[in-house]
């Protein structure tokens, strides 16, 4: 029976691989303890050999990709054997849960830049007068009606009036 190659979590913080390169081919023997590829972590480089000896039946993973733990890298088949065709479906299914949580990290990094970028412009005596009420001055930009670029005195004033805490 066949054996499946697959990237498996070697340390506690591993995600993810890269496949630096292959050293031997689809169709090409290999006996066991021999060197299949070369596999990169972000903190080490080493050779992934095989347990059983057989033939490359199919390569998963190109030169240099970045495949996530779990992933199946290979089939390492007995003589005549065939791949088992629910590896790409696996494979697959597991790229897709990967982008989808690189994209859900991209989001959570995304909004907490925007976050900190997100500041309203005011000039010095707006910025003033609202210490002096103790107001966000977020709260006069989403009060006024119209997109102002810079928040002026005027504005805040006008705030405090229509807030009805216009004078101490």
């Amino acid at each position: 029976m066949g054996q499946r190659i697959t990237i498996e979590k070697w340390a506690e913080n591993l995600e993810e691989v890269t496949v630096a390169g292959w050293l031997k081919t689809e169709g090409e023997e290999i006996a066991a303890g021999e060197v299949l590829c070369e596999i990169i972590t972000d903190k080490a480089t080493f050779e992934y050999t095989v347990e059983e000896g057989g033939v490359v039946a199919r390569i998963y993973a190109a030169e240099r990709s970045v495949v996530p733990i779990g992933y199946v890298i290979a089939f390492v088949a007995s003589a005549g054997e065939q791949a088992d065709p629910d590896i790409e479906a696996h494979n697959e299914k597991l790229l897709a849960e990967r982008r989808q949580q690189a994209e859900l990290d991209l989001d959570d990094v995304l909004s907490a830049a925007s976050k900190k970028t997100s500041r309203v412009r005011a000039t010095p005596a707006a910025r003033r007068l609202a210490r002096q009420h103790e107001i966000d001055l977020q709260q006069v930009a989403d009060w006024l009606s119209e997109d102002a670029d810079v928040i002026t005195e005027e504005h805040v004033q006008g705030y405090l009036s229509d807030k009805g805490s216009g004078n101490d």
